[in-house]
């Protein structure tokens, strides 16, 4: 149904465009039927991997400037168009070729970063308090209201209901027409800034700023909870999501964890600085991740050190995989870093500023991310 609806949709021209791109590189539009990019972290799971092969070199295509600097993360639609907030308070849409398409104003900072749902309706929160929906033309539909500020990025389930958390203490499930399900406060009232991920099983997992991760089954209902941190600190990271149900996370203490699907603790590695950057998981299981450490971390699945890559700054950027392994993360130190799978760096794009926005991969292998010097960047062939 959402192929033939695509095509419907599209004029000629584009779709001759993906007949050419399908051609060139390799993909089909069956396999387009989800964004190249969907959410934050790639998918409900925020694994960080992507099918397509990223960019080999550092070629700039274009770049992109806004009013005030760029955390928020990318999503990338069905057709290209690239969407991300930024602290002007501005979500915006923006062509396969640099050209703004629209952008739509919230009330406060957006680091937030976009999903987009099954009709391509685009979720992103705001610290205005509230949880905006906007059509794929830029124009409001509507907005849900929390007692706090939004700095989770939206996950959008199965079943196209999305999961965002709020500086309220509380998660949120709400459908596609801004009604809400449930809703669940941790006990601890502490915000929650981490994006929540979708377990295989429907389970919601996400951190709270004080060092809980929880998980909670489908209907809201608490699952497990367990303390990976201290009090004294917020955690800004985001767990990821195992095939198998574990639960892959970071902790201002310095420690990412390997958690199953039944709260129980399987391994954990120590880098001894804070880690705010989010993990990803590889094709091979390996798990990568960077750190205040200023160093990138790729382990293997029996714990042991793949490799790491040191960079000249502290990370808080969470890395995104290609198909061929190709770790790509930015650094507080301005630049952003294709890395191979062995740990080598391929190459590295230097900004005027940190690089604390997330890479995507979009489906041509062009690498999309923003920078704190205002800008928004297109690296590809």
């Amino acid at each position: 149904m959402a192929g033939r609806v695509l095509l419907k949709g599209f004029s000629v021209l584009v779709i001759a465009f993906l007949f050419l791109s399908t051609k060139n590189c390799g993909f089909s539009l069956a396999e387009l039927a989800v964004p190249p990019w969907q959410m934050f972290r790639h998918d409900f799971r925020h694994t960080g991997l992507s099918p397509y092969k990223g960019a080999q070199k550092d070629n700039l295509k274009w770049s992109f400037k806004v009013e005030e600097r760029i955390t928020s993360s990318a999503a990338m639609g069905l057709d290209g168009t690239i969407y991300f907030g930024s602290v002007d308070g501005k979500l915006y849409a923006v062509t396969p070729v640099g050209k703004l398409k629209w952008h739509f104003k919230t009330g406060d900072e957006i680091t937030s970063s976009p999903a987009i749902g099954d009709d391509g309706t685009i979720y992103v929160g705001s610290r205005d308090n509230k949880l905006y929906a906007i059509d794929p033309n830029g124009m409001f539909k509507w907005s849900y209201e929390t007692k706090g500020e939004i700095f989770s990025s939206p996950a959008i389930g199965k079943n196209g209901m999305i999961f965002f958390g709020s500086g309220d203490g509380s998660i949120y499930a709400v459908d596609h027409s801004g009604n809400l399900i449930w809703t669940y406060q941790n006990k601890l009232y502490s915000p929650i800034s981490s994006s929540p991920s979708i377990g295989p099983d429907g389970s919601i997992c996400f951190m709270v700023n004080k060092g809980v991760i929880y998980a909670l089954n489908a209907d809201g209902s608490e699952k497990w909870k367990r303390r990976i941190g201290s009090n004294a600190y917020s955690s800004f990271s985001s767990p990821a999501v195992g095939d198998d149900g574990t639960v892959y996370v970071g902790s201002e203490n310095g420690r990412a964890y390997a958690i199953s699907s039944d709260g129980k603790i399987k391994w954990v590695v120590n880098t001894g600085k804070s880690i705010q950057s989010s993990p990803a998981i590889g094709h091979d299981g390996t798990i990568y991740f960077g750190s205040y450490d200023k160093k990138v971390y790729a382990i293997n699945p029996n714990v042991s050190l793949k490799w790491s890559f040191e960079t000249n700054g502290w990370i808080e950027s969470s890395p995104a995989v290609d198909s061929a392994g190709t770790v790509y993360i930015g650094s507080s130190d301005g630049n952003l870093y294709a890395i191979d799978s062995g740990g080598k760096l391929k190459w590295s794009h230097q900004t005027d500023g940190w690089v604390e926005s997330s890479p995507l991969i979009g489906a041509d292998g062009t690498i999309y991310f923003g920078s704190n010097d205002h800008h928004f960047y297109a690296i590809g062939n």
